[in-house]
């Protein structure tokens, strides 16, 4: 039996010789911690909101997450491009002035539409409260943005202490609330902004170096706006297309009933814990054996790796179906129970997510990206239309949407094979080819179309 002084020490000899693995190893600490702290006190405010407030709190979140996706421009991630410090200051201070301006207009946009946002929930408490939402969208998008200073920095301890100190200061923000009598939509945005301005105000202290006067030589901010322009007119509308996707579902449902939509976000929320962290762990395995791929071992590792993830999801998810409608009114209470039934219907393509997490790299490393950005058009459209479209009862519809985009991720397994075997065979008919490929990317999260890295709708 391996003690855990033995399995300590082998842990550090592994982060110290591999760099990266021990900066995954810190960020992926702190996601989990923050993930297991929401999860935890998910299990009361639960019992302490009505569904339909964190209906009202779903279409809130997602309304923001989608501004926050485009506050910056993706300036923020320019960040960690230029080799002067003084010329990633001015990409910050642009960055900033992009969130100010954002989450200015999105305030004024919930006014100034505060009659369409009641026609279409019939409900103008959320109207009037989607006002705070500015303030939401500028704390999130400038935390982020200063979380690609310290990740320039390689201060991963600094990033992973912030998510925490935000979920923590949320999820407590929301408990304190409605513990304190405030169990209505204000306590829930009372609650996360709480938490986000803690977070936000915290990393502002620790990034003073990022905020000191930039001295005269330094390239202009038009400048550096021309030298990465790519960011804003392509990364961008692929980054909205996802969000889009990810958060139109849950407006969708909204339309139906506040709290009905309450009720799916739950399940989407809970279920997407255990499996982030899953995901993870396959991926940076599998990140690991790409980097290392010679010329005609392509086809046969994606193989494998499905075949694998297949075999892992079939007990979990196969418990999750069965299990799911009794567990979740005995966790969060009675007036859950439609989120059980959610939690069955989503089943199938939580599963293929779990399996098309790890190849989701491939398309890059096999340089297929036009696939990949093809298929993320089509995965954005389809839950959409056919929630839009859709003559059955909602719970009929999800049960539908789930085996949908569960077929979705099947092809881009069959997509991945295919890009897979001509990398091989490309590799195999060019002798000049180097044996191994270089490391495509730092071993982390995929951050593919399957969307296993962002949960559908707010952290509530």
């Amino acid at each position: 039996m391996v003690s855990s002084t033995g399995i300590r020490g082998r842990i550090e000899k592994l982060t110290t010789k591999y760099p990266t693995l021990r900066h995954v190893m810190v960020l992926l600490t702190g996601t989990a911690l923050a993930q297991i702290v929401v999860m935890g006190v998910s299990v009361f405010t639960a019992r302490i909101f009505t569904p339909e407030a964190f209906g009202q709190f779903a279409v809130y979140g997602s309304l923001t997450a989608i501004a926050t996706t485009i506050a910056s421009l993706r300036l923020d991630m320019t960040i960690m491009l230029p080799e002067d410090d003084d010329e990633a200051r001015r990409i910050a201070r642009i960055a900033t002035l992009s969130n100010l301006v954002v989450a200015g207009l999105f305030s004024l946009a919930a006014l100034v539409l505060r009659d369409l946002v009641i026609a279409q929930y019939g409900d103008p408490e959320l109207a009037s409260w989607l006002l705070m939402g500015g303030f939401t969208v500028f704390f999130v998008a400038q935390a982020t943005m200063m979380q690609f200073w310290f990740n320039r920095k390689t201060d991963y301890r600094t990033i992973s202490l912030n998510r925490v100190q935000q979920a923590v200061g949320s999820a407590g923000g929301q408990l304190g609330f409605g513990l304190l009598g405030l169990r209505t939509l204000p306590g829930l945005v009372f609650g996360t902004l709480l938490g986000q301005a803690y977070a936000f105000v915290n990393l502002r202290l620790r990034s003073r170096s990022l905020f000191r006067p930039i001295p005269e030589g330094t390239a202009s901010g038009l400048e550096l706006v021309r030298r990465y322009k790519k960011m804003p007119l392509l990364n961008m509308p692929n980054a909205l297309v996802d969000s889009l996707r990810i958060n139109g579902i849950t407006l969708l449902i909204g339309t139906v009933a506040l709290g009905a939509v309450g009720q799916f976000n739950l399940a989407w929320r809970i279920l997407q814990v255990p499996i982030g962290l899953i995901n993870s762990a396959i991926s940076q395995v599998f990140f690991q054996k790409l980097a290392r791929v010679r010329p005609g071992e392509m086809y046969p590792l994606v193989r494998a790796t499905i075949i694998r993830s297949l075999l892992i999801s079939i007990v979990p998810f196969g418990l999750i179906y069965l299990v799911s409608p009794w567990l979740f009114i005995l966790v969060f209470g009675q007036q859950w129970d439609m989120a059980g039934d959610f939690a069955r219907a989503l089943t199938p393509w939580l599963a293929m997510q779990l399996v098309t997490s790890p190849i989701s790299t491939v398309f890059v490393v096999t340089d297929n990206q036009q696939w990949m950005l093809a298929f993320s058009v089509a995965f954005c459209a389809a839950p959409l239309s056919l929630l839009y479209f859709s003559p059955l009862p909602l719970l009929d519809t999800v049960f539908w949407l789930g085996l949908l985009m569960a077929a979705m991720l099947a092809l881009m397994l069959v997509m991945s094979l295919l890009a897979a075997r001509g990398y091989d065979r490309r590799r195999e008919s060019d002798p000049a080819a180097p044996s191994e490929p270089t490391d495509p990317a730092a071993p982390g999260e995929p951050d593919g179309p399957a969307g296993t890295t962002q949960p559908a709708g707010p952290s509530a």
